[in-house]
């Protein structure tokens, strides 16, 4: 990091007006810090006011919790730590060097996700942000040799101060953000050794708070700016957290981090007060009186390092609160309102008359220790219980009417909060499945807003660590990552070839960070998923294609399905299906060639049998039509020869139609009579009959010209 050069002047102009906006924005949200620490203490179920509760121990009773917040927050905190969010690093250019690259990049990011254990630091934020209203995750540079290059991890709420008046939730148009931390006086000495003196100056031991003193003409907080600029006390032990260290002989030092955005000088012509301005960003460290170091920031993104997770903002101040803020009045009445009920219900007040009790007796005390004790015996003045002079005061009733007002309290703040009984798998009202997943859904939409924002972290985060891996690393490294089989797989970067070049050159290209599936989200998604299940069972029956090519689609909407990847690589496999994304592996092409050869295989043998039938079918047609042809021919030459043996023995004419006529033949050509009939000659000498042929030789003669299937003699 290169220092700003400048003179003594400016450094003390400078480290004024930072301590300026400090001063300014630490006394502008004092008050809502003083809140945010108040619902954490809710959480935790430091529920109790100190005079209340030294008001309900008086009257001999414990000031009992009735936590009915941190269940609600439980079930926020375990449904994002259930369902974390998952991404991808795609192209910013076309071409499969630049997909590579991509590909690369989201491997070494889950590598750096990994080594850092980001996914519990986000979780932490995100406790962070529902309990108190506000998380925040730092991006950075990691300056020794305890983990990789770049750092990703959770920060205190209490440890940062930003400018309240950004309108915007990534704080891109704010001036400034501070990040104070304690640190030991040798600590400090190693980070800046040139600065022993400024240090010196700045050091403390115990609990003497005094590093605002010069700043505010009174005590700070050491530990904390909770409070700062808001109504403290001492009794209220859930405003800030107190040092607990009195004789702690450590020497410890506070620095105050500031990022701020300084402007820059325009290039071209204004053209109004909304034209762009160009901005850079600055970071210095310094204690309440000097400044250590100030440069300029080394990061080419000229962001904020620091990612807000918000849950919610008000519009009026821009400050962030909790969902515990809106519940803490219910729940300070639920707890009051149990007491009394206790307290209510336990009562044995009496009423008495003047001369219901003799003193010789029993005095008014010892009357007061038998009916408290369980086993006393109170003794009043003759006449004093048949006269009514004692009389006992009945406090069933209003120990009935506090209780029931307890009960809504209690139901007050689950509606408020988002989170209803089905949500927190209590009993309730509803008893089909689908009227609870209804519910379900309902909760779900109340606090979608705090999942929708830890999403918009969750890109900024990625952003943020894109570009520092794109500009700072720049060494060789190898890089694990885990598969679905929970099997390690290592790839190589930046690694130098014999020709010069490089292997997986992170920092040639720029990619883009993208957030995958919303998967706080699943119970949408698993809704979604049965339902397509049910649609594709009905489908099985009739259109059982469009279910095998429906299934890779059907199970990527499963937002948690074990071996995920797996499963669709092995349907998506026995479908001939590939990757949306286009990205096929070695030996999935390998495997889609064979699948193709074999489909070609079975195409042309079906298309060779399919020829096959065809031929013999038309072989079979040609004798079928050979046959016909020759069965016409025989019936020809058939009737040719009877009509020879008719016109050469005309005789048996009369005969041959008799014969006819007895079997049923009808002359279709002749309407008058048969042709038969038209032609008969009465014989005038009748020859004899001749033998009757045989069938069998109807046909004699058929190979030769000659009539020589006509016997002779007629």
């Amino acid at each position: 990091m290169k220092g700003l050069r400048l003179d003594a002047a400016a450094v003390a102009e400078r480290h004024r007006k930072r301590k300026d906006w400090f001063l300014a924005e630490a006394s502008r949200q004092g008050l809502n810090r003083t809140l945010m620490a108040k619902c954490e203490a809710f959480y935790d179920g430091n529920q109790w006011a100190h005079e209340d509760a030294e008001r309900v121990r008086d009257r001999g009773q414990n000031p009992v919790v009735y936590n009915e917040v941190k269940p609600t927050i439980d079930w926020l905190i375990g449904t994002e730590r259930k369902s974390r969010v998952d991404y991808v690093v795609v192209a910013a250019d076309e071409g499969d060097e630049a997909s590579e690259d991509a590909l690369v990049k989201t491997k070494l990011l889950k590598y750096l996700d990994d080594s850092n254990r980001a996914g519990f630091e986000r979780s932490f934020s995100a406790e962070d942000a529902f309990k108190a209203g506000l998380g925040w995750i730092e991006v950075g540079l990691r300056g020794d040799k305890s983990g990789p290059p770049i750092y990703i991890g959770a920060e205190s709420w209490r440890n940062m101060l930003y400018d309240s008046r950004a309108s915007k939730r990534d704080l891109s148009d704010a001036r400034y953000i501070f990040r104070m931390k304690v640190v030991d006086r040798d600590v400090a000495e190693a980070l800046f050794p040139d600065k022993r003196k400024e240090i010196e100056r700045c050091v403390q031991t115990g609990d003497d708070a005094n590093i605002f003193q010069d700043w505010l003409g009174a005590s700070g907080l050491l530990t904390g700016m909770d409070a700062f600029g808001g109504d403290f006390s001492e009794d209220q032990d859930y405003m800030t957290t107190q040092p607990v260290d009195l004789f702690n002989p450590r020497e410890r030092v506070l620095l105050i981090e500031c990022w701020s955005r300084e402007p820059q000088a325009q290039l071209h012509p204004v053209t109004g007060v909304a034209d762009g301005l160009s901005w850079k960003l600055c970071c210095s460290v310094m204690t309440e009186k000097d400044t250590l170091i100030e440069s300029w920031s080394p990061f080419k993104h000229d962001l904020f390092p620091f990612v807000p997770v918000w849950a919610y903002r008000n519009k009026r101040t821009g400050l962030p609160y909790s969902p515990i803020l809106q519940c803490i009045g219910p729940q300070e009445a639920l707890n009051h309102r149990m007491s009394r009920s206790l307290y209510e219900a336990s009562s044995n007040q009496i009423k008495l008359e003047v001369g219901a009790i003799d003193p010789e007796v029993m005095d008014l005390t010892e009357l007061r220790q038998e009916l408290d004790s369980p086993d006393g015996t109170a003794v009043f003045a003759a006449g004093a219980l048949s006269g009514g002079k004692v009389q006992e005061r009945g406090n069933e009733s209003k120990a009935a009417f506090h209780l029931q007002m307890a009960q809504h309290d209690s139901a007050a703040i689950r509606t408020m909060s988002g989170v209803n009984e089905d949500n927190q798998g209590r009993d309730s009202n509803v008893i089909s499945g689908k009227a609870v997943m209804a519910k379900q859904e309902q909760g779900g939409l109340l606090t979608m807003e705090l999942f929708d924002n830890l999403l918009f972290a969750r890109q900024m985060e990625g952003e943020l660590t894109l570009s520092l891996a794109e500009q700072f690393l720049t060494e060789p490294m190898t890089i694990r990552n885990a598969n679905d089989s929970k099997k390690y797989e290592y790839s190589k970067i930046n690694q130098r070839q014999p020709d010069g070049s490089y292997l997986n050159d992170i920092t040639a290209r720029k990619a883009h960070f993208v957030i995958g599936e919303q998967a706080w989200k699943q119970s949408y998604a698993e809704a979604a998923f049965d339902s397509l299940m049910q649609v594709l069972s009905q489908l099985a029956s009739s259109a059982p294609q469009v279910v095998i090519g429906m299934l890779d689609v059907v199970f990527e909407m499963h937002p948690n399905l074990p071996r995920k990847k797996a499963i669709l690589d092995r349907i998506r496999q026995v479908n001939g299906q590939s990757d949306p994304d286009g990205k096929v592996s070695p030996e999935q092409q390998a495997a889609k060639d064979q699948q193709q050869k074999v489909a070609q295989a079975q195409f042309e043998a079906q298309m060779a049998q399919l020829q096959a039938d065809i031929r013999e079918a038309q072989a079979r047609g040609e004798k079928l039509e050979a046959d016909a042809m020759a069965k016409r021919l025989e019936g020809l030459y058939m009737s040719a020869q009877a009509a020879q043996v008719l016109a050469t023995a005309p005789g048996i004419t009369p005969i041959a139609d008799e014969l006819l006529r007895s079997v049923g033949f009808k002359d279709m050509n002749a309407p008058g009579g048969s042709v038969i009939d038209a032609q008969a000659q009465p014989m005038p000498d009748a020859a004899p009959i001749p033998q009757p042929q045989q069938a069998d030789g109807a046909m004699t003669g058929i190979e030769t010209p000659r009539a020589d299937g006509v016997d002779p003699s007629l």
